[in-house]
């Protein structure tokens, strides 16, 4: 097989990232080409890339209604929805194309990847080989959540299945890649799982030296054998996933785990440590921290997650001739402005999670004494439907019908 392309997709802003990436993949698949799809408006860059690193940028894919999806999705949906439509691209010019996630390091040639792709129109990994339910995370609850195959890496080879599964695929994302687990959705990844049934040739890898990450650990030890990184004494490593890494401190393993406290995986921190150094290396003073550039309005105003989820509510019924929503004279403009959906000060919304509790402690207990009340006055089977509900609603893609068309909110 030859004529074989990688791919990784990210922000500006994780440049440094795919950089590490590009360097470890080229020292040891020198004869394939490596491309990167910058998510973000299409700009001069501010830094000389390496020789043989092909920049895409997302507006160039050609992607039908784009500017809509960019407004829809957040930057993470975003850079993972375009994946299909990257890689079906890129097919067109070669044999095979390996996407990898931009905080991935390869430490040796992916021969069971080309292997299988010989054969295999799709190629995937699982989280993990083996059950886990101990109560830390993560665990197979998350991965019901979350879905059976990590997709931070998958292979395709030029075949009519893998087209007609990049095709579906990237329907799907580019429609419904939201991430809400609460509506069973989760962006690009938890479509695949429906793939075995739809395209019943793709091939599930089980080498346990692919996707090494925080969320097999407990099925896969390191070891450093004749100068030669191994997986439990006898397979080789291939490629470490850093997926929600630390950079200031390594020995967290990732930041979305509990089960192994800092410090308690040496084997796997001394890896760490080294991807830890290599980033700095590659660090982008132009890029670190900078904006995503499909946060903000034309004229710079901030576009918040809220006004994002209800925008997709309401695309079809009344935003449906609105090819660019993020025109500052355009529509969906007005329709923010008038339901009060504009940040006063266009600072940056902070995604909370359930680790942030504690610092909302009199909230919490204001809510959960509200909840209590509610079923002494409902009683156990209305507040039971209530909280069906509430779980529905919870998704602001269904609380469209609460605002007003925003022709009648403006007075016209």
């Amino acid at each position: 097989m030859d004529n074989i392309a990688a791919l990784t997709i990210c922000s500006l802003n994780y440049l440094a990232k795919a950089l590490v990436l590009f360097e470890s993949y080229v020292k040891y698949h020198p004869d394939h080409t490596f491309y990167v799809v910058l998510v973000d408006k299409k700009a001069e860059l501010q830094l000389e890339l390496p020789e043989g690193l092909r920049v895409v940028w997302v507006e160039d894919l050609n992607i039908p209604n784009f500017y809509q999806a960019a407004f829809a999705f957040d930057v993470i949906e975003l850079n993972t929805n375009v994946k299909p439509a990257a890689m079906a691209k890129l097919l067109d010019q070669h044999s095979c194309v390996v996407y990898l996630d931009p905080d991935i390091e390869i430490f040796a040639r992916l021969d069971p990847v080309f292997t299988a792709l010989k054969k295999a129109p799709i190629v995937v990994t699982p989280h993990c080989n083996t059950p886990i339910l101990d109560g830390c995370k993560p665990d197979d609850l998350e991965f019901m959540r979350f879905g059976t195959f990590n997709l931070g890496f998958i292979g395709v080879s030029r075949t009519d299945e893998a087209r007609a599964f990049l095709s579906w695929w990237s329907d799907r994302c580019l429609h419904f890649g939201f991430y809400e687990p609460q509506s069973g959705l989760a962006v690009d990844q938890k479509w695949v799982n429906l793939a075995p049934s739809y395209f019943p040739n793709l091939q599930v890898l089980h080498d346990v030296g692919l996707n090494v990450a925080f969320w097999n650990l407990h099925e896969r030890h390191l070891s450093l054998i004749a100068g030669e990184w191994v997986i439990n004494e006898q397979f080789p490593l291939y490629f470490i996933h850093f997926s929600s890494f630390d950079t200031a401190n390594p020995a967290r393993i990732a930041k979305k785990q509990d089960r192994y406290p800092p410090g308690s995986r040496p084997d796997f921190i001394s890896l760490a440590e080294g991807y830890a150094q290599k980033l700095m290396s590659f660090s982008i003073q132009a890029y670190e921290g900078s904006l995503y550039s499909f946060d903000y309005f034309e004229d710079g105003r901030y576009i918040c997650p809220a006004l994002r989820r209800l925008y997709s509510a309401l695309k079809e019924s009344r935003f449906g001739d609105v090819r660019n929503p993020f025109l500052t004279n355009g529509s969906v403009r007005r329709f923010a402005e008038a339901n009060g959906l504009m940040i006063k000060d266009d600072a940056a919304s902070v995604r909370h999670t359930f680790k942030d509790l504690h610092a909302h402690g009199w909230q919490y207990k204001v809510i959960l004494r509200s909840l209590r009340l509610a079923l002494r006055l409902l009683g156990p089977d209305r507040y039971f439907n209530l909280m069906r509900f509430m779980g529905y609603i919870s998704s602001l893609r269904n609380q469209g019908e609460i605002f007003k068309d925003e022709r009648n909110a403006s007075g016209q």
